[in-house]
């Protein structure tokens, strides 16, 4: 157990490190007001597509004889099983929200809490950081993506209406043409269908390092933006706003032990189905868990600025929210991986 806590500890740190360019190069000026508007652009258009297509399409000798030791339909199975844990973690989350925050009289504050607990950082943070966490299980990695399809329909929908307060300002046309979910599906595409995996193919393996490049640089571009946001808030702004530390608590504690519960029954779900759920399945239900751990969603600040949202807060929240989470997540992830070895036992 104290195994776990300093590994991810040090996983945390090592993320947390890449804020300091960012930071510094803020404080020094040598990083203008609209950096981070750029940067975010690069995040969501190249490097998130990017991450889905080394996922689903790039994999090492070793990797690969991992992957293909899985049938097809189980490992489908297992994709559909992650997708509904997914789809109901996110759903009840949405829903304690709107019963907490049902009196509020400022709903503009409180839907950019609600959005702070409900969506997490599954694809600039969890994804990396559960590659680290499982030393590069390629299993567990396509199991986080299949949250973050999960979690990018979600966020364009009902983070639209946690924002706004408005089902009308939903467009599925954004959402279909969302870079991420369009990387998703061709990726699964070749991963499904190998023999137009281009790839995979011999002679053309040295391909795998533009999508590889591009993804490997998520973490760090995701940190260096909080960095910057770190350095243009003052403490005052960051540290003195009580509504974030209520959006804090539901988004590092509450929601990951909500996506515990709602594990449990899919497991004996699949578990009756199969007639025993082997150890190799275990981040079927885990990457939903350790997504729903991770700091709020970077999506909170952009969000805000496109749908007239309350900006300030938005900013606020995201920042001081993903700072905790540099201690909570070591010790949430300790308690659910000793946890769930109990319980799976």
């Amino acid at each position: 157990m104290g195994e776990i806590f300093l590994k991810v500890l040090l996983i945390m740190a090592v993320l947390f490190a890449f804020m300091a360019p960012g930071f510094a190069l803020r404080k020094l000026k040598m990083i203008g007001e609209g950096a981070t508007f750029a940067l975010s652009n690069l995040l969501l258009y190249v490097c998130q597509p990017a991450l889905a297509i080394k996922a689903f399409c790039v994999f090492t000798k070793d990797d690969w004889a991992t992957v293909s030791a899985v049938n097809k339909l189980v490992l489908l199975e297992n994709f559909g099983m992650v997708a509904l844990i997914s789809a109901a973690a996110i759903l009840l989350m949405f829903a304690l929200c709107k019963l907490i925050f049902i009196k509020s009289k400022n709903k503009k504050i409180t839907n950019v809490y609600s959005f702070v607990a409900v969506f997490s950082n599954s694809g600039f943070l969890g994804i990396p950081f559960i590659d680290m966490f499982t030393d590069g299980d390629p299993l567990a990695v396509m199991y986080m993506m299949v949250f973050n399809v999960i979690f990018t329909i979600l966020c364009w929908t009902l983070g639209v209406v946690l924002i706004t307060g408005d089902y009308k300002q939903i467009k599925f046309r954004k959402l279909v043409c969302n870079p991420a979910l369009i990387a998703n599906a061709v990726g699964l595409l070749l991963f499904f269908v190998p023999k137009i995996n281009f790839f995979m193919f011999g002679g053309l393996e040295v391909l795998q390092i533009f999508p590889q490049y591009l993804a490997n640089m998520t973490a760090p571009l995701s940190m260096v933006i909080v960095g910057i946001r770190v350095a243009e808030m003052s403490p005052k702004t960051l540290f003195l706003k009580k509504g974030v530390y209520l959006s804090g608590a539901l988004r590092l504690i509450v929601s990951p032990l909500l996506a515990f519960a709602v594990a449990v029954p899919f497991y004996f779900l699949l578990a009756k189905a199969r007639g025993s759920v082997g150890a190799a399945d275990g981040y079927v239900f885990l990457a939903p868990i350790i997504a729903m751990a991770m700091s709020p969603a970077a999506s909170v600040a952009a969000m805000a600025e496109s749908f007239d949202g309350d900006k300030e807060t938005a900013a606020a929240a995201f920042v001081t929210v993903t700072l905790l989470s540099i201690i909570v997540i070591p010790l949430m992830i300790t308690a659910i991986m000793a946890g769930w070895g109990a319980f799976a036992a």
